[in-house]
């Protein structure tokens, strides 16, 4: 069937993108009725600031970026609502090779994010003795996923914080050369990066996001909430495109297919193998050595594409906690609301129903508790869930979390 209902999509170059482009190329969108038009853009500073301009019906960001523009402080206005979670995992944490010689001395135990986390402090605590210039970081975005989870990962040692380490934001595209002339020690991204720079011999991966939180969401399909409820039968058919595309991204045997349509100069614009290291698991730490990283990056699957509010709310209690929502506002229950109601379980389960896709029946669940893939009550069929634990074993509970601040 010809696309009959319009929808212009932004993305940026990360592999994530892989449901938007998979809808598109293999005609998932068409077959909905939905003309899909994607449009590259550097990162989400550029989307967020082509917003209204571009005329974008949705976009492809970091799941923790509508969230902050729902709280007051937020410094631009747009009423974003996230409807489907393009991807779970994939990013890697990445070094120069300098900082990975002073991490292994201080005890680092690659992927283990906790030994990692306590190298890094070691290594911040180090140069503020010795009078130097802190560790610097890049993170596509100061209120993406990556930042509130570099943070998480170096203050669980409590030995050092948000102060101790400058984390600034760049482009994806642009981390690798960002990294090569020693202008930051590190970043933490989106793939094919990572890869990219360990295979070249300029950098090394040291851990990765699902070793942080597994399956922990990564990008979302974005929208204004005025637009999704002016448009529901576009915004609907193209989540069922969206559905059906991440399947097909999910099957082994599309991986050559799907890498080499992400590697082209259109979307990724990189080397094949470099996108195949996140497709298949298989994460180089080396030149010449692979880590096996079992979910590193989901797209379909395990309710992978169900926006869990109990996640809008655990990124919610990160900003609170790097001080970005004031006090007053952090304890008001409108305020929290607003936070959670940025994702939308139920414009999902509207969408998926005619494609008989299992649902689970909850908005929210106790993050980090599940350790292995366990079935659970869900609208149609049974449906399995998990692993979904945080490496430091903590469990947030989205009814009933503190709204303390840091420094």
């Amino acid at each position: 069937m010809a696309g009959t209902r319009r929808f212009r999509a932004a993305f940026s170059p990360t592999v994530d993108c892989a449901i938007l482009v998979a809808a598109f190329e293999k005609g998932f969108a068409a077959d909905e009725g939905v003309a899909l038009e994607l449009i590259r853009m550097n990162g989400p500073r550029d989307i967020l600031g082509a917003w209204s301009s571009a005329e974008l019906d949705g976009a492809h960001l970091s799941v923790s970026l509508p969230v902050a523009l729902a709280l007051p402080s937020a410094d631009v206005e747009a009423d974003l609502i996230v409807p489907f979670i393009l991807a779970t995992g994939g990013s890697t944490l990445v070094v120069n090779s300098l900082l990975y010689d002073d991490l292994v001395e201080q005890g680092m135990k690659i992927p283990d994010p906790g030994s990692v986390a306590r190298a890094l402090s070691r290594v911040a605590m180090a140069r503020q003795k010795a009078e130097l210039p802190p560790l610097i970081f890049a993170s596509e975005h100061a209120s993406s996923t990556s930042t509130y989870e570099l943070l998480y990962l170096i203050a669980s040692t409590r030995l050092i914080g948000k102060d101790d380490v400058t984390i600034l934001e760049a482009a994806p595209a642009n981390m690798p050369s960002l990294l090569r002339d020693g202008s930051i020690d590190g970043f933490y991204v989106g793939e094919p990066y990572g890869s990219a720079v360990t295979m070249e011999g300029e950098g090394r991966i040291v851990t990765t996001k699902s070793h942080i939180w597994q399956n922990g969401p990564e990008k979302g399909l974005a929208v204004s909430r005025q637009w999704a409820d002016t448009n529901e039968q576009t915004m609907h058919a193209t989540l069922r495109a969206f559905y059906r595309a991440g399947e097909w991204c999910a099957s082994a045997a599309n991986r050559e297919e799907l890498a080499d349509l992400l590697a082209s100069p259109t979307y990724l614009a990189c080397e094949i193998e470099h996108v195949l290291a996140s497709l298949s698991g298989f994460i180089p730490h080396s030149p010449a050595r692979l880590l096996e990283c079992h979910d590193f990056f989901c797209v379909s699957g395990n309710a992978a594409n169900f926006p869990w509010q109990s996640q809008a709310l655990w990124f919610f209690n990160q900003m609170i906690r790097w001080n970005e929502c004031p006090p007053q506002a952090a304890a008001a229950e409108s305020v929290r609301d607003a936070a959670a109601e940025v994702f939308r379980p139920d414009i999902f389960r509207k969408a998926v129903r005619p494609i008989f896709a299992p649902v689970p029946a909850a908005n929210m669940k106790l993050e980090g508790t599940l350790s292995t893939r366990v079935y659970v009550g869900a609208d149609r069929a049974p449906l399995l869930l998990g692993p979904d634990t945080f490496f430091d074993g903590e469990i947030f509970d989205p009814e009933s979390f503190a709204t303390h601040h840091e420094s």
